[in-house]
């Protein structure tokens, strides 16, 4: 239960928090009375969740005691909140602490848990067996951090970063860098992998360390892409900038000194630097092998199933480890289907058909989730979807 979170715990979650205001009395979550019928039912109708590929079920996601993270991500809409929700109370149901974070400009945790998750600081899930935390990090706070990562005086922009690294002569002759469009308008994806490295550091720490599940629910796929990119943009953009200070480091340090100029430069590459091995350190996370997983979540569309196929292929020319496709809202059989069902299920079954021979989804280990006619919502419900899914 979550008395057995360690006070350590707790009393980190306070520091963690970004802008610390007053929290919200954490709600009761919303319950359904026939979840246990309904739950049944759903998994005698739910088709198989194992096909193609060699079984990958839970207890083998489950088994290992070392520590894992879950990466859901795909189309916007196709329910990858709910499913990465439906893991993290799985986890928890299972004995592991787990932690299960939002980089999801468009945060919805705290909708799909019915409790009050706001804030930016970690905060306890009511009604799981085992510590179940949640953290929904604000990507804008983010990028604010990386605009603002060199003010001085109330200043912004190239001139003055460029000033405070002792390269402002320079700075016109280093457009080749895309540093202005860096500093003043980051890229896409950099909020995003900002905050995915804020919770690697928090998880460094040793009071985070009880957690053994981190499941994090991603932006949809456009974000996904770009994030993917960026750690190798910025390593070569930022290398490039410190390679040059470096060079005419030795010939200034001297002059800089004498006007007191040296240890704000020192300061400015140190920021510049910690930035790069941060991005280093999100793009070894992804591509971890042992201890990292991405998990598409798509829905039985011809749009939807297509795009899975492309982010796959992206995700493998980024060596990023996928074994598992969740295909969300999928008809359960019935004997009689009205017109519009009857459509509809037509639809799905030629989507579903298209997994089955695409060359990038074909391989992986299929899991469906039923249309259910309730809104999966609270803790009870996200078990009642993770007994399905998560099998």
């Amino acid at each position: 239960m979550l008395a057995t979170a360690s006070p350590h715990l707790h009393a980190a979650a306070h520091r963690l928090s970004l802008a610390a205001p007053a929290r919200l009395p954490l709600r009761r979550p919303l319950r359904y009375p026939s979840l246990r019928l309904r739950a049944s039912a759903a998994a005698e109708a739910a088709p198989s969740a194992k096909e193609g590929a060699e079984a990958l079920g839970f207890e083998e996601m489950a088994a290992r005691t070392t520590r894992r993270y879950y990466m859901l991500g795909g189309k916007g809409g196709v329910g990858k909140t709910s499913c990465a929700a439906s893991l993290a109370v799985r986890f928890a149901n299972s004995g592991h602490p787990t932690l299960v974070v939002s980089t999801d400009p468009a945060h919805s945790l705290s909708d799909s848990f019915a409790q009050d998750l706001t804030g930016g600081a970690l905060a306890p899930v009511e009604g799981t067996d085992s510590p179940l935390f949640a953290l929904e990090i604000n990507p804008e706070k983010s990028r604010e951090e990386f605009r603002t990562i060199n003010q001085k005086n109330g200043g912004t922009g190239v001139k003055d970063f460029m000033d405070g690294m002792g390269l402002g002569i320079l700075a016109e002759q280093l457009g080749e860098l895309k540093l202005g469009e860096l500093l003043d308008t980051p890229p896409p994806g950099l909020d995003e992998a900002i905050a995915i490295s804020k919770v690697i550091q928090f998880l460094e720490a040793p009071e985070y360390s009880m957690f053994s599940r981190i499941v994090f629910d991603t932006a949809p796929t456009g974000h996904t892409l770009r994030l993917l990119s960026l750690p190798d943009f910025l390593d070569a953009s930022i290398g490039k900038i410190l390679k040059l200070r470096s060079k005419i480091a030795s010939a200034t340090s001297a002059i800089k000194s004498v006007f007191g100029q040296e240890v704000q430069q020192q300061d400015a590459a140190n920021k510049l630097e910690q930035l790069r091995e941060r991005m280093v350190k999100v793009r070894e996370l992804f591509r971890d092998t042992e201890s990292t997983e991405f998990i598409i979540v798509t829905i039985p569309t011809v749009m939807a199933i297509s795009e899975s196929a492309r982010l796959h292929s992206s995700l493998q020319k980024e060596s990023v480890p996928v074994r598992r496709l969740i295909v969300n809202q999928v008809l359960p059989p019935s004997s009689s289907d009205c017109k519009f069902c009857a459509i509809k299920r037509k639809d799905q079954t030629r989507a579903l058909d298209m997994i089955k021979s695409d060359p990038e989804l074909m391989g992986l280990n299929i899991m469906q989730a039923p249309l259910v006619d309730m809104e999966i919502r609270g803790v009870p419900a996200l078990k009642f979807l993770g007994d399905i899914v998560w099998k």
